[in-house]
């Protein structure tokens, strides 16, 4: 009786203790389902058009990774694999450049006046003569010893807008450096370059002049989103404008550009030149020469409206209704010269300026895999396909791939150790045949031909170290 219950407890542990062939054959079962699941990873991925059109790139790199996480079953087998995923970019141009002028900064309360005892033109009758000398023209900060006929117009002197930049300076030289008797008027005779002498009446007045400009605690990001919303509130989401402003403590101006594009929200914000989706034609010395202007640049006088859709015309005698393209020219204004851009669409026979063109373009971008954060992250790494040009380099051309063999701590070339002879042989090809990748912190992920039992594809990733001066495993 004792020894049957002693049999009937070893059957019954036996049926209840687990079973070592079961567990291993589950986690190969398991192993092959993981392989399986990462060969069913593409190695690149096309979203069509009709599938999902992108407004931005941003949106483009945040949600890719999403639908890829969402698509594939990705796993430990996947990790620093990479899909190139083509898609559809839905692209705003980008709009002519604009410099805001005194009437921008109205629109937002950035206009700051000052009135000082000055001196204005007057009808009287002069008392007294005075002839402005080297001396006056220095003072007002003119290199040469006339006055240019722009001056008679509006324009900046020290830090503010006067409604004649040439009665501000004359006002200076009376007040300020000639000291001049603030009872009588007088005649100031002045030199005007290419024009000649001129002759005008001052009397004593207040003279107001007034600055145009953000200041140093003004959010400039949303003074900018009020005046292009209003200049244009039905400008397209994420279109991207060049904006040149000013900025500072009064009488304390710095001048500067940066690119702004559009959000959803109607709020435009500061973005980076990398940032930027298109590029333009530029203007070339001959082409100014061609418009009969004595300058490479336009001006007031010679307005590029003027001369920009003739000259399309010509150059595109065979335009299609609907064709657009961007033009890159300088522009002399406000006594100095700069680069601005503008836009044409080719419309009933005419090219004529718009505003930022829609248009879709195809872009391409890679996206790895990493395990460790179990996410699709986008990668900037190259990736290269060996070829029989790059088996060649390491002599494996006849059959066009590594094998097994090479996969081993071993001698590459001879006479030289390594400890795997497939990372050696990557190394040479790449030396050899991709110079321009040898740059530190450079990233490759290489594609080869493995042969084990059979040749299949496989892929290694490399950083490039500039201090050991070799691709080494990632």
């Amino acid at each position: 009786m004792k020894k049957s219950l002693i049999y009937i407890a070893a059957v019954a542990a036996g049926l209840f203790s687990c079973d070592p062939y079961k567990e291993l054959h589950n986690e190969t079962q398991e192993d092959l389902k993981l392989q399986r699941e990462n060969d069913a990873i593409p190695s690149s991925l096309v979203i069509s058009e009709d599938d999902r059109v992108f407004a931005t790139i941003n949106e483009a790199h945040t949600d890719i990774p999403v639908q890829l996480s969402e698509t594939y079953n990705a796993n430990s087998y996947t990790d620093q694999r990479v899909i190139e995923v083509e898609y559809t970019l839905l692209t705003q141009s980008l709009a002519p450049k604009i410099y805001l002028q005194n009437e921008h900064y109205q629109i937002t309360g950035n206009e700051y006046c000052l009135e000082s005892e000055g001196w204005l033109p007057t009808e009287a009758d002069a008392e007294e003569e005075i002839t402005l000398t080297s001396d006056d023209y220095t003072f007002a900060g003119n290199r040469y010893p006339n006055f240019s006929e722009s001056d008679y117009d509006e324009g900046d002197y020290k830090g503010y807008t006067y409604d004649s930049r040439l009665d501000a300076m004359i006002s200076d030289i009376l007040e300020n450096h000639r000291s001049f008797d603030r009872t009588k008027t007088v005649d100031v005779i002045f030199e005007v370059y290419k024009a000649g002498t001129d002759t005008i009446t001052y009397a004593a007045d207040t003279l107001t002049g007034c600055t145009y400009q953000f200041l140093p605690t003004d959010n400039v990001e949303s003074k900018i989103t009020e005046i292009l919303n209003t200049l244009n509130e039905d400008q397209a989401v994420a279109s991207q404008i060049e904006v040149a402003y000013k900025v500072g403590e009064i009488g304390d101006i710095s001048n500067e550009v940066n690119f702004f594009q559009k959000s959803e929200e109607a709020k435009w914000a500061v973005i980076a030149t990398d940032a930027l989706v298109h590029e333009y034609d530029t203007l070339q010395d001959a082409d100014y020469t061609s418009f009969g202007l004595e300058y490479n640049s336009f001006s007031g006088a010679t307005a590029y409206q003027n001369y920009l859709p003739q000259f399309l015309t010509l150059k595109f005698p065979y335009a299609q209704e609907g064709d657009n393209i961007r033009v890159s020219y300088d522009a002399y204004v406000s006594g100095s010269t700069d680069d601005y851009l503008a836009e044409y669409t080719f419309t009933a026979g005419m090219w004529n300026e718009v505003a930022p063109f829609e248009e879709n373009t195809v872009t391409v971008d890679k996206f790895k895999y990493l395990h460790a954060e179990t996410a699709w992250k986008v990668s900037l790494a190259e990736v290269i396909t060996l070829t029989t040009a790059d088996y060649a380099v390491t002599g494996d051309d006849k059959y066009g791939n590594f094998g097994y063999y090479d996969n081993v701590e071993g001698e590459y070339p001879e006479g030289t150790p390594v400890e795997n002879i497939i990372d050696a042989k990557i190394n040479h090809i790449l030396t050899e045949n991709y110079p321009d990748l040898m740059k530190d912190g450079q990233e490759v992920i290489v594609n080869y031909m493995y042969y084990d039992n059979g040749t299949n594809e496989v892929s290694r990733n490399y950083i490039y170290s500039g201090a050991t001066e070799t691709f080494e495993r990632n």
